[in-house]
């Protein structure tokens, strides 16, 4: 009896061993890692064969590589839209007009409402045009927020200071960083994507975005 108590006790003591050197060894990102997918609206621009051939010659000429969709996404770029309504951004982007020149007109995979309502654009395969060098490896978000004649520090801000809103795209940027294996670093701001270790653009074009500089995104990161 005594042996069979003392074996108890050691195979209790290796298996509370085992889960603390568990929780030791467990990620940082653990949290992000079960991160559940947020109430998503799916309302589609329209992304037909002529829209997936100007893609697919966009990325062939700013990445080399002739398609229209994103494969192995490891990246994120925050947006404000300069706009009050989401309706206003899904219009301008579902009209596909040309920007600098070229087609597709931009475009992002999801844009966060004032009131925290996620609508997702495309399907999560699809390129959508929202960031120089970026398009080919990231996902865009856009929040709605009009400039009103502020900067755009001050137009992050006022997404940071509204709860429903900031609060959607914590959700949904924890969710695809599980979904995808996205690294928190990786989650950058239309401001910042030119140091982005995935930044790529052939033709040298570079951002010269006024949305989500470094102030304003290390507030976001530090919440995820």
């Amino acid at each position: 009896m005594h042996r069979i108590r003392t074996a108890s006790l050691v195979a209790l003591a290796v298996a509370v061993l085992l889960v603390a050197v568990a929780i030791i060894a467990a990620p940082a990102h653990a949290a992000v890692a079960t991160a559940k997918a947020p109430p998503i609206v799916k309302k589609y621009i329209r992304f037909g064969p002529g829209r997936k051939a100007q893609m697919a010659d966009y990325s062939q000429h700013h990445y080399r590589q002739h398609t229209y969709l994103l494969t192995n996404p490891k990246a994120i770029v925050l947006h404000h839209t300069d706009g009050a309504d989401w309706q206003s951004a899904w219009y301008t982007f579902d009209n596909n007009t040309a920007y600098n020149g070229e087609k597709p007109g931009v475009s992002a995979q999801f844009i966060i409402a004032k009131d925290g309502t996620i609508y997702q654009l495309m399907p999560l395969s699809y390129r959508a045009r929202h960031c120089i060098g970026m398009n080919w490896k990231s996902f865009g978000i856009e929040f709605c927020q009009e400039s009103a004649g502020h900067s755009g520090h001050w137009m992050d801000q006022q997404i940071l200071n509204r709860p429903r809103q900031v609060g959607a795209g914590l959700k949904l940027v924890r969710y695809l960083q599980a979904r995808f294996g996205i690294k928190t670093s990786d989650v950058v701001g239309h401001a910042t994507a030119n140091g982005s270790r995935f930044f790529m653009d052939k033709t040298g074009a570079k951002n010269a975005a006024g949305d989500w500089f470094s102030a304003e995104l290390s507030k976001f990161r530090a919440r995820l």
